[in-house]
């Protein structure tokens, strides 16, 4: 597994304690989840980026539509 110490240095690691994981939940705050906890914010955020880049598209492909980007914008200010 590879360890990030900055935004491109990455390094080998091992994992001690597979009951717990660290959670990056922005600007380098972490939040400590069981497994599954982590496993499901890593899904809802993977969800949240799919339906943003989806909601992004419709924007630029129709190039107008207010609704489209306010749903956008409000799905923006939505997160944990």
């Amino acid at each position: 597994m590879s360890v990030p110490l900055t935004a491109s240095l990455y390094v080998p690691g091992t994992l001690d304690d597979a009951d717990k994981v660290l959670a990056d939940i922005r600007t380098g705050y972490f939040v400590e989840k069981t497994m599954d906890e982590g496993r499901n914010y890593c899904e809802r955020k993977i969800n949240l980026v799919k339906s943003n880049f989806d909601l992004l598209n419709e924007v630029l492909s129709s190039n107008s539509s207010n609704r489209i980007k306010k749903r956008y914008f409000q799905n923006m200010t939505k997160g944990d």
